[in-house]
């Protein structure tokens, strides 16, 4: 009896592991694309811009003594999804910041932006330089539209990047218009979102130079926005106290 107990408590274990193997293997075939969110299309584009930056090391520490990368994976991870705006905005402000940063190393303990109220411009001018609203260092402005605006605080510099008349499709608007006032179809819903991907595309597809225009903007004068939490950065204070510059 205590035998035929044995054999049945092990044949109810393999039962049920073998249901936890099948179970993890289904899985594992669904989301085993562990990049799903980041077409081949993207991935594969000879423009797709990727940032060099430069931080502090530590929480109240000096400059790093190396960079980081940030691509555009990372781009679409922080925002939540590939889409259009995400595109534009990180080909235009790469675009627009090698005028700031001649270098090729983006400062973002030293940038501010301004760009219009979409999720997606506004993320990812933050996520590129830096700039935060807590911290007098990014701007919101709803009268823009495809362009920003990008400060550097050290030399007092501002340029503005936007996209060329012409370049955005207009049936593109049109939808757009009519997905967010709510009154659509599906089909009108997914219509958008096909020709959305299409403009990124070609966006990526083909020099920067062919789809935006960067200006220098004389005289300018950062005013931060208003904001009743403002408050410093304290990751920055100490950022030149070992008074050296690494770059690598």
């Amino acid at each position: 009896m205590k035998n035929l107990t044995t054999i049945c408590f092990l044949s109810i274990l393999i039962i049920i592991s073998g249901c936890i193997f099948i179970n993890h293997s289904e899985m594992t075939s669904t989301s085993g694309n562990t990049s799903w969110y980041y077409p081949d299309w993207i991935m594969n584009s000879p423009y797709a811009p990727s940032f060099k930056v430069l931080d502090t090391e530590s929480s109240l520490g000096p400059y790093a003594e190396k960079t980081k990368i940030i691509t555009l994976e990372d781009l679409v991870k922080m925002h939540g999804h590939l889409c259009d705006g995400l595109v534009t905005a990180a080909c235009g402000l790469s675009f627009g910041l090698e005028e700031l940063y001649p270098d090729g190393i983006i400062d973002r303990t030293d940038t501010c932006c301004i760009t219009n109220n979409s999720p997606c411009f506004g993320d990812v001018a933050a996520y590129l330089t830096g700039g935060r609203i807590r911290f007098g260092t990014q701007k919101i402005d709803p009268n823009m539209g495809n362009e920003f605006i990008v400060y550097r605080i050290s030399t007092q510099q501002a340029i503005k990047v936007s996209l060329k008349d012409g370049v955005f499709p207009e049936a593109l608007a049109w939808l757009e218009k009519k997905v967010k006032s709510g009154n659509f179809t599906i089909e009108q819903m997914r219509e958008c979102q096909r020709l959305g991907w299409e403009f990124a595309k070609n966006i990526i597809n083909r020099p920067l130079e062919k789809s935006f225009v960067v200006k220098k903007i004389r005289g300018f004068s950062w005013e931060p926005d208003s904001y009743i939490h403002e408050g410093s950065r304290g990751d920055v204070i100490n950022k030149n106290v070992m008074q050296k510059t690494f770059h690598k």
